[in-house]
Formats: structure tokens, C-alpha cells, sequence
């Protein structure tokens, strides 16, 4: 495993991949197993009750379609919840990035965001995108 996708960054890759840049979409779709974290899977189910998540369908089906294919859950370990302490006061994030940042970190994988807090954190490597949710499909 390589990569490990932000929730943005795998829920704009499930509902609108056209506005994911060509670079981007092209790390998604390798060969190359990637992750995503679990603390993802509640990110999106706030999102989705607070209706700041547009779907179609119920939750339960966007979660099977978003993580169907070669797509690898990553769960909270001791390690992990130890170095979400050790990134600092000063660290940009809420507890999911929190969270997902000292997964990347641990498991020293390059995690795909478009936050650019997290980017300029440097507590992890980073595939940095900006968003542009105008972007064309190129």
C-alpha cells in the first residue's frame, strides 16, 4: 500500500471524479492498493445527517459502491491514537485529520488531500491537489 485517501478526496472520487485533476484520478485508479481510513467511514456519516453530503440513495449504498475494489479500510490502532498526540497544539486539524494524518504518518503511507493545513503541516507525506470544483473533466 502506497497512498491513503482523505475523505474528501475519496468521497469527490465516488460522486463527482471529474473534478478530481487527471493526476489525481489516475493514483486512484492504479494498480496500487490504497487506503482509507475508518474514521473516514464516520466523517461521512456526519456529513451525510447534516445533509453537507450530496447523494443519491441511502448511506449503506454509497458506502458499499465507495468502497468496493481494491480499496483497504485502516483501523485505529494504539500507535495511531498515540500519534495524533505527538502531531502537536498547534496542528491544523480537527479529529479526523488528526486522526487520518498520524495514520499516513504510522504507516508511512503519502496521503491525497487538497487541504492545504494539512499540506503545509509537513507531519506526513502529501500528494497535494487544490480543489476546483469547476474543473473540466481533463
Amino acid at each position: 500500500m502506497r497512498y491513503l485517501l482523505d475523505t474528501a478526496p475519496w468521497i469527490n472520487g465516488v460522486t463527482v471524479p471529474h473534478v478530481l485533476p487527471a493526476r489525481i484520478r489516475r493514483l486512484v485508479a492504479s494498480t496500487d492498493i490504497k487506503g482509507l481510513c475508518s474514521i473516514s467511514l464516520l466523517e461521512t456519516a456526519i456529513l451525510y445527517r447534516l445533509r453537507r453530503l450530496d447523494i443519491d440513495g441511502a448511506l449503506a449504498e454509497f458506502l458499499a459502491v465507495g468502497l468496493s475494489g481494491d480499496l483497504q479500510v485502516l483501523e485505529l490502532t494504539p500507535s495511531i491514537a498515540v500519534k495524533t498526540n505527538e502531531l502537536g497544539e498547534d496542528f491544523p486539524g480537527d479529529p479526523f485529520d488528526r486522526t487520518i494524518v498520524a495514520t499516513a504518518a504510522v504507516l508511512n503511507l503519502k496521503l491525497i488531500t487538497a487541504d492545504p493545513a494539512i499540506r503545509d503541516a509537513k507531519k506526513c507525506a502529501v500528494e497535494y491537489y487544490a480543489f476546483k470544483p469547476s474543473r473540466s473533466s481533463t
